[in-house]
């Protein structure tokens, strides 16, 4: 299962480890206007750009403290120790919204601006800024300012950069209207209402979950909104969900009926999957479990969505894209395990990637399948793309190994099959209330 997937995320940790977690501490007094966020995955790849197709630059381990810079497509821009700029993914940290992060933009006023390692006349150079250049300041001090300068950092005297005030920017800001949206409700509590469309907008006030805001328009990941108290200003999308109506939306389910569950039958098409001793294939079967299982939780009265329908085959990014493109509030992903040899391994597994995220309703849904009649090999971290991409809560079922005779004998059968679904139904029941 996953083989390739799971040699791609090897070398990405083994890179990743080469790399001194230690060296990213950062003085906390040296930023004081910068807002610093703990880790709370266990492992988190500090990127050269805001996307999982950027190379990895260092790692963070759980409860390294970072500084975020800037924000840019649910990504964190981010200072290391060394000096160095890096992006992390926004939705593996502890904060969902940067409330504190109040960097100021300015224009270089003077030609040939010399950018310095450090804040000196005499340190070394390492470029220069034309008159008329935006940059970005992070810091002050003593007549310098620190900026952003070719993926790191550089010293400028703040006399050669004339500051622009944050609410100036609001005049450039390209605004569209998505005619398909009439209201937004909040699904986190104190989301910030900005003057501006970043993070570095003046707070016009703090919102509580579940609020209802009237939608205006668009600019990027920003919604311009008005509150029921007419305030208007800007805020995150990934703080809110769309509604086409004026009727508030339910975000965090509080039962089955109110859910919306994403079913993910793994492999399709030309990815076959595990191959069993009879040679057929893993595929095969996570779409017969799916079905069997969509049934189950249709007919409680759940909103299900399926990753695919047929025996197609589905990229890994766009199956934790659907999950959030629909506001899943689970996505279940269905495998079977496969051992070097025949017969060597048996049991069910439940994987999750993020502790308070997914963990929860991987706990919920592995209490009940200590009735099957395979042995439950329990809850464990799984670093795979499906899950660690996911913003909704995510889980990974390996629920066999299809190269073992007796496992796969239940795999086929058509009892087991019904109580998998009935114990995933039993398990979201719990988790939902």
């Amino acid at each position: 299962m996953h083989h390739i997937a799971k040699k791609i995320i090897g070398l990405t940790l083994l890179l990743g480890l080469l790399f001194s977690v230690s060296s990213l501490a950062m003085p906390r007094t040296a930023y004081a206007q910068q807002e610093t966020i703990t880790v709370t995955a266990s492992t988190v790849n500090v990127r050269m750009g805001p996307g999982l197709a950027y190379n990895t630059m260092a790692q963070l381990k759980k409860g390294d403290k970072i500084t975020v810079i800037a924000h840019k497509n649910s990504w964190y821009q981010v200072r290391l120790g060394s000096d160095k700029i890096g992006w992390v993914a926004s939705w593996l940290l502890k904060n969902t919204e940067i409330s504190s992060a109040t960097n100021t933009r300015g224009t270089i006023n003077t030609a040939n601006v010399a950018a310095k390692e450090n804040p000196a006349d005499d340190s070394d150079t390492l470029g220069t800024f034309q008159q008329n250049t935006t940059v970005t300041i992070i810091y002050e001090n003593s007549g310098w300012s620190q900026v952003l300068f070719n993926q790191t950092v550089a010293w400028i005297k703040s006399a050669y950069i004339t500051k622009k005030d944050a609410n100036t920017t609001q005049q450039n800001t390209q605004l569209t209207v998505d005619s398909t949206i009439k209201s937004l409700t909040l699904h986190e509590d104190n989301v910030k209402l900005r003057t501006t469309p970043n993070i570095g907008g003046h707070i016009k006030a703090t919102l509580k979950n579940k609020a209802q805001l009237t939608y205006l328009a668009t600019s990027d990941d920003w919604y311009k909104v008005q509150t029921k108290d007419g305030k208007t200003g800007y805020v995150a999308n990934w703080t809110v969900t769309p509604s086409a109506s004026n009727k508030p939306v339910t975000t965090n389910a509080n039962n089955l009926a109110e859910a919306t569950i994403v079913l993910d039958p793994g492999h399709g098409g030309n990815d076959s999957g595990a191959v069993s001793q009879k040679n057929t294939y893993e595929k095969t079967y996570t779409m017969q479990f799916v079905k069997k299982i969509a049934a189950k939780l249709r007919q409680a009265g759940a909103r299900v969505v399926l990753t695919r329908k047929t025996d197609k085959f589905v990229d890994l990014a766009p199956r934790p894209a659907l999950a959030k493109k629909v506001h899943a509030d689970a996505f279940i992903s269905i495998h079977f395990d496969s051992s070097p040899k025949s017969n060597q391994a048996s049991g069910t597994t439940t994987y999750y990637y993020g502790k308070s995220k997914d963990k929860p309703l991987a706990t919920a849904l592995n209490k009940q399948f200590s009735s099957l009649p395979l042995a439950n090999r329990g809850v464990e971290f799984g670093n795979f793309l499906v899950l660690r991409d996911n913003k909704q809560p995510a889980v990974l079922l390996e629920l066999g190994y299809i190269n073992d005779s007796n496992d796969y004998q239940q795999i086929r059968s058509t009892s087991y099959q019904d109580k998998v679904a009935n114990d995933i139904y039993k398990g979201l029941s719990q988790y939902f209330k």
